[in-house]
């Protein structure tokens, strides 16, 4: 990993800020992490190097921006808060449109599906990489499920963490599998038969049990 740099203590103009993310997207893209250098990036990014480290001190901040300015983009999987209210509308219809979310926001973007693939590839060497994607990307998502699944009382479920684990991991495992392993040949399951299922369990749950 390359040397960090003392940071500058002019900030950047947004513009430039917006430029080098553009650019640092690129390469990593194109590159993967370890074929990414500061050079790249800057030439990417049309500004010299010392205005790169200016802003990112080294490799690794810039990749972690990347990964908090995807999440700010994308909004993965944050339904608006009106509908987190459970009174508001029926818990099928929340679940229903937070599933879409979050299978929606990769199979519409093959470019979001390769920057997962490379965060996936690199985390193995760079553990901290890894770290960062969940603690900015995988546990909001947790975290705002498992608050609804908590406060509804049409659910009514006995360990709403473990029901947000399963539903989230469900989908995951599904894009993994059909879009990002390119397996949706080998493993078919139709999209919405599988968000259905998932809602029907989550709202039978304790139904079930008590029988």
């Amino acid at each position: 990993m390359e040397p960090a740099k003392a940071s500058s203590t002019r900030p950047l103009s947004s513009e430039k800020t917006a430029a080098i993310l553009e650019g640092a997207m690129q390469v990593f893209l194109e590159q993967g992490y370890v074929g990414t250098t500061m050079d790249r990036v800057a030439a990417a990014s049309k500004v010299s190097k010392p205005t790169v480290y200016s802003h990112f001190r080294d490799k690794e901040a810039l990749f972690n921006a990347l990964i908090e300015q995807w999440v700010q983009k994308t909004q993965w999987a944050t339904p608006p808060l009106e509908m987190l209210q459970p009174s508001a509308t029926p818990p099928q219809t929340v679940l229903r449109q937070f599933a879409n979310s979050i299978l929606d926001s990769c199979t519409d973007s093959p470019e979001k599906i390769t920057f997962i693939r490379l965060i996936l590839g690199e985390s193995g060497r760079f553990p901290a990489l890894g770290q960062a994607f969940v603690q900015d990307m995988d546990k909001p998502v947790l975290e705002v499920l498992t608050q609804y699944l908590s406060a509804c009382p049409e659910l009514d479920l006995l360990d709403p963490q473990s029901a947000a684990y399963m539903f989230v991991g469900t989908l995951i495992f599904f894009l993994t599998t059909h879009v990002m392993l390119h397996g949706r040949d080998i493993l078919r399951m139709d999209r919405d038969r599988l968000v259905d299922h998932l809602i029907a369990v989550c709202c039978t749950a304790n139904r079930e049990s008590e029988r």
